[in-house]
């Protein structure tokens, strides 16, 4: 007499080293069980400090045609005895909008009717002991101390990217790329003059231009074409160092600080930088996927990392945003302590931007296609804006084996409304779950291969405990 057999599958999750291996799965969340995945949805703020009333930003009080960019700073005031939070957004029409946050008025207002070539990068900083905030475009660099006006700074560089690190500003800039600014008054004013206070750093090696600047661990890091360079202050003495060469071109628009360590892409895959070295993450999502490199962005909140990006999932499937022309179609949520993942798919992001304060924290999505004059926001239910997305897990072949055996029973504890396919060398077997609870499904089938897929619409999803009776043949 044959004995029964089974595989159990108490393990959803793709690096685990139990349970079956995962091909593919994307709008789930992916663990001990599988559950709903986050979303996107349009953002809403708190109308004042003392409500809980969450509304969104009145986008028809000004004339935007599609959101190109968004910035968030906060600024002490001392002539007013408190701090202002300001969210910014760049419209295509090359105005910049601002909305005073907590003052019960959800109207965006143009900002003293300035226009920018191109989406502002804005960094906060002390200028006669209160917050400036400098915003450089590839026209013109500017600088707004609340209650005055925006200034401009003639003959400035065209800065990349910027940061401050124990009073001094450092910036990239675009010309020449392999020149770092900097200023150590305190006054952004003086980036791109030579003088006793401001001064430039060539880094003319065969590591590539410059394209981002951060600080890091109190140091200031350079991320280049093909390396990180670690630039130091000491005794108004510049001290430059190489930690990192790259095979590989790094993409700047990936770096981000997260949990204690640098998460940035290049074109071999996700890197983990702690300061002193960088190692390659365990990720293997971009193994399997072919993915388009130069619209990726990232950005980070608390210890996640979020990565925006176009992958070809080579399925002939369009899910939601792939309907239509979309600069990227996934997003990666990415825990930086375990480097456990989530994958949105059908979600066009262009931009990303944490916003942190007293009251709340959301990480603010710029739509790349549809919704593309609003901002969204992550959310925790499984929704793209008005659409469910389509939640999708699919298992590597489960008899590893590859032995002839007779499979007969499928046990599963789920939510009704779920989809399970048994994907064989002999056919494919489609069942529908019929309840909530302990899902059994009886059969006969002969064969050497079997993947289990699990696919459904529904906004809330939950499955675990799933095993596969069998006898050897």
């Amino acid at each position: 007499m044959k004995v029964k057999k089974s595989i159990k599958i108490d393990n959803f999750y793709n690096f685990s080293e139990k349970g079956v291996q995962v091909d593919e799965f994307y709008n789930l969340k992916a663990d001990k069980k599988l559950t709903s995945s986050i979303g996107v949805a349009i953002a809403k703020f708190p109308t004042d400090l003392n409500t809980n009333e969450m509304q969104s930003l009145n986008i028809s009080s000004a004339d935007i045609e599609s959101v190109d960019g968004v910035a968030y700073f906060r600024q002490e005031v001392p002539e007013l005895e408190q701090a202002t939070n300001t969210i910014m957004i760049y419209d295509k029409n090359k105005k910049l909008y601002i909305n005073q946050m907590f003052m019960g008025d959800m109207n965006l207002h143009w900002l003293f009717n300035l226009r920018f070539e191109t989406s502002p990068i804005s960094l906060t900083y002390k200028k006669d002991d209160a917050d400036a905030m400098i915003l450089a475009s590839s026209d013109k660099m500017m600088v707004w101390r609340a209650g005055y006006s925006p200034y401009e700074i003639k003959d400035a560089p065209i800065i990349t990217s910027m940061c401050m690190n124990d009073g001094v500003l450092f910036c990239t800039v675009k010309k020449p790329a392999f020149k770092i600014w900097y200023a150590t008054d305190l006054d952004a004013e003086n980036v791109g003059k030579m003088s006793s206070v401001s001064n430039y750093i060539s880094l003319e090696d065969d590591l590539g231009d410059a394209r981002k600047i951060i600080t890091f661990d109190e140091s200031v890091f350079v991320f280049r074409d093909y390396g990180i360079t670690k630039i130091t202050l000491v005794k108004n003495e510049i001290v430059i160092s190489q930690v990192y060469q790259s095979n590989t071109k790094i993409f700047p628009n990936t770096v981000a600080v997260c949990g204690g360590q640098v998460l940035f892409m290049t074109q071999s895959g996700m890197f983990s930088f702690n300061g002193v070295k960088v190692v390659k993450t365990p990720i293997d999502l971009f193994n399997r996927y072919q993915f388009n490199k130069e619209t990726m962005i990232a950005s980070s909140l608390g210890d996640k990392y979020y990565l925006a990006l176009k992958l070809n999932f080579q399925d002939g499937k369009q899910v939601l945003c792939e309907c239509n022309e979309c600069v990227n179609n996934a997003l990666i949520v990415i825990d930086s302590g375990n480097y456990h993942y989530e994958l949105l798919r059908g979600v066009d992001c262009k931009f990303l931007l944490p916003i942190k304060n007293d009251v709340f924290e959301k990480m603010i999505v710029v739509f790349g296609s549809e919704h593309n004059h609003q901002i969204g926001e992550i959310v925790s239910n499984s929704v793209s804006v008005e659409n469910i997305l389509p939640k999708f897990w699919l298992s590597k072949n489960i008899n590893e084996s590859n032995d002839l055996k007779i499979f007969t029973k499928l046990s599963v504890c789920c939510d009704k409304d779920v989809e399970l396919k048994l994907i064989t060398d002999v056919g494919e077997y489609v069942f529908a779950t019929y309840k909530s609870g302990i899902n059994e499904f009886n059969f006969k089938i002969a064969c050497r291969q079997l993947k289990i897929q699990i696919s459904s619409n529904a906004e809330y999803v939950w499955v675990e405990n799933m095993s596969m009776d069998f006898y050897d043949c």
